[in-house]
């Protein structure tokens, strides 16, 4: 059984809380592609980003599984240039997804009344010059303790609900089946050796205090408050016009 994970910190701590024969599975992915190579057969399951249902409504998903923050802790964090009055323009860089392409419009439409431009930066960092929404590993070369604004907390202020970024998702329902079966209480196991697993990464000291500071802003389980902020997520997509049909997650 062929596993596909984005490749950040919080799945990189799913990934090694699997059994061992599971872990040999995985494959660290870009997460714009983990879902298009799901479909294709490359991979048998994949977490992949909760935005991709919105397009692939036929997935099915664990009703058990994914990937979710309230809080502090994020896959992506926003910088903002220091004491400026307004703005318009922001890069994103990273591991960015649909997540980050669908859901900063939402948030900076529905929070600040901003319909913000985004375009894709891979230039030299200048925090002093431009804003910036930072997806994934490049967090840890910057000072997200210090400076970083977790996107997660803004968009779960604005939903009422722990914003779920990845969901667990794949083809067939019986290979999905076969796989959460074998996985237990992954959420308690992970918080349980929370530092033993960030030992194993590379991961910035100060970061690294942060998750361990705010370990109760991130769930690897989903519960039926996770389950009504995918909805409303889906929700906030069909009033923004991004899908024209309310969709249904085919959760099993």
């Amino acid at each position: 059984m062929n596993i596909a994970i984005p490749q950040n910190i919080y799945t990189a701590l799913f990934a090694l809380a699997l059994p061992d024969d599971l872990k040999e599975k995985v494959n660290v992915k870009e997460s714009s592609l983990i879902t298009k190579e799901l479909i294709e057969g490359k991979y048998d399951i994949g977490l992949i980003p909760s935005c991709d249902l919105l397009t692939h409504k036929d997935l099915v998903v664990s009703k058990n599984y994914g990937v979710s923050f309230d809080g502090a802790l994020s896959n992506s964090y926003l910088y903002f240039v220091p004491e400026q009055q307004d703005f318009k323009r922001i890069l994103l860089r990273g591991d960015i997804s649909s997540n980050d392409l669908i859901l900063s419009k939402i948030l900076f439409s529905e929070q600040y009344g901003i319909e913000a431009e985004f375009s894709i930066d891979t230039g030299v960092i200048d925090f002093e010059n431009n804003n910036y929404l930072i997806v994934g590993l490049e967090n840890n070369e910057y000072s997200v303790a210090n400076n970083g604004i977790s996107f997660a907390d803004q968009f779960a202020e604005l939903l009422d609900f722990p914003y779920v970024n990845f969901v667990l998702a794949a083809v067939s329902e019986e290979k999905l089946k076969a796989f959460t079966s074998r996985l237990g209480n992954i959420d308690e196991k992970i918080t349980t050796n929370l530092k033993t697993l960030m030992d194993k990464l590379d991961i910035d000291p100060k970061l690294q205090i942060l998750i361990e500071d705010n370990s109760d802003a991130i769930y690897f389980d989903l519960t039926e408050n996770e389950i009504d902020g995918l909805n409303e997520q889906i929700r906030l997509a069909y009033y923004h016009g991004i899908i024209v049909d309310l969709v249904e997650v085919n959760l099993v």
